[in-house]
Formats: C-alpha cells, sequence, structure tokens
C-alpha cells in the first residue's frame, strides 16, 4: 500500500465513525488490531482485535458526547498515518465539558488498520469525568 491508500484507509475510518456506522468502521479494521487508548476514562485501555474496539466505542457512546471531533492534519508515511486534531465532549452524567488536542497514530496493512494509538489530554478528560 502507498501513503495515499493508507490515508485513505484512516479516512474510511473517520467517515463510518462520523456517520455512526460502526460496521463500517470495523470493515477497515484488522480483526486483530491492536488498539490503545490512555487514561482512566471508562474508554481507555489497551486491547485487541473487533470485539476490544467495540467496546471502547461503546463506552465512549454512553459515557461522553463528543460536542466536537475535528481531525485537521493528516501525514503518511510508509505504514503509518498521523492524525493530529482536537475535540470538545462533555459526560453525559453531568454535562461537564473538556476540550483536548489529539494525536492518533494508525499502522496499516493490506489496507487494513493493526494498529492504533492515542494521545490526549487525559487530565482534561478525567477531570470532566471527576466533576
Amino acid at each position: 500500500m502507498n501513503n495515499h491508500q493508507n490515508l485513505e484507509t484512516v479516512k474510511q475510518l473517520y467517515a463510518a465513525l462520523g456517520a455512526g456506522d460502526l460496521k463500517s468502521a470495523l470493515d477497515v479494521i484488522d480483526g486483530g488490531v491492536d488498539w490503545s487508548v490512555p487514561g482512566g476514562a471508562p474508554w481507555s485501555g489497551e486491547g485487541r482485535g473487533h470485539a476490544h474496539v467495540s467496546r471502547f466505542f461503546e463506552a465512549l457512546g454512553t459515557t461522553a458526547n463528543l460536542k466536537v471531533f475535528e481531525p485537521r492534519r493528516f501525514v503518511a508515511e510508509g505504514d503509518q498515518v498521523v492524525v493530529i486534531g482536537y475535540e470538545e465532549g462533555e459526560v453525559r452524567k453531568t454535562g461537564t465539558a473538556w476540550k483536548a488536542h489529539f494525536t492518533h497514530v494508525f499502522t496499516i496493512a493490506n489496507g487494513k488498520i493493526t494498529q492504533h494509538r492515542e494521545y490526549v489530554d487525559t487530565q482534561a478528560i478525567s477531570e470532566a469525568l471527576r466533576a
């Protein structure tokens, strides 16, 4: 796969998620994906496979509401795509908000996402969850 194809794979993921279509999102994610999100939020953690990714999105969706989610810059190099963006979310239970910049690092093989690493302001999210 080339840089353009890898970039398109990641953009397909974001488009599917933006449409609320988890099935289509999972179509571009390898069944053995290594998925990691830092922090102490209910959706944080490390795991493998579609079941782990599905639990991540379920926990995120039932606990928080992303008001703004903006992937702003995409950088593709070899088998990796780095996405730099910004989000604003709120805790569903309390309405407490957070704002954070994020970086997502994806590894792609054979047209599928095989690894995801998220880097985000975990303190801002933790403080919103504690409020």
